[in-house]
């Protein structure tokens, strides 16, 4: 859950990267996320930064999400921004299937500036722009790339109606814990 607390010994600050094609709603999904509310966002020049503070067990999580830019001509200087990050979701436009097959690029810059083992969830956006029956087939699709990859889960969400939002977050600060005990 957010919260706000005093930093002392049990607070963990990390980094996360949140990476994937342009205008697949990386942003707004940050910002949800911070305010709970639906802020239609403009494409990110670079990078966007967001501090939240979570509370996981005895630990005081605080995050620093890395919002990088999808576009093509921001793509090289992802590595560096990426590199030191104890965790990462990567995001993919269910309207859009067709940007999860972007993703690949992306988790192996991940990987290759990372810890190999970096707690990566996948997210799916824009649900409320899919219709019910179509649901069923997204889920398979991300089920099936989440193996592939070998990430470490997959959320449908959407930014706009706030449906699926809370639980990748508290989960990936579950696995960065987790990760960081080993």
């Amino acid at each position: 859950m957010k919260s706000k607390f005093i930093i002392d010994e049990r607070t963990l600050t990390v980094k996360v990267v949140v990476a994937g094609p342009g205008g697949v709603g990386k942003t707004t999904l940050l910002k949800r996320y911070e305010t709970s509310n639906f802020i239609p966002a403009v494409s990110t020049i670079g990078i966007n930064f967001l501090v939240m503070d979570q509370e996981v067990g005895e630990t005081l999580l605080r995050i620093a999400y890395w919002d990088y830019a999808g576009e093509d001509r921001f793509r090289s200087l992802f590595p560096g921004y990426c590199q030191g990050s104890s965790g990462a979701m990567v995001a993919f436009d269910t309207s859009r299937i067709q940007t999860l097959s972007e993703l690949p690029e992306w988790l192996a810059m991940i990987r290759e500036h990372n810890d190999p083992e970096i707690p990566i969830v996948l997210l799916g956006n824009k649900l409320d722009t899919v219709a019910e029956e179509t649901r069923q087939m997204i889920a398979e699709s991300a089920s099936n790339f989440v193996k592939e990859y070998s990430l470490s889960g997959y959320y449908l969400c959407s930014a706009k109606t706030g449906e699926g939002m809370e639980s990748p977050f508290a989960h990936l600060g579950i696995l960065i814990i987790e990760n960081k005990k080993k």
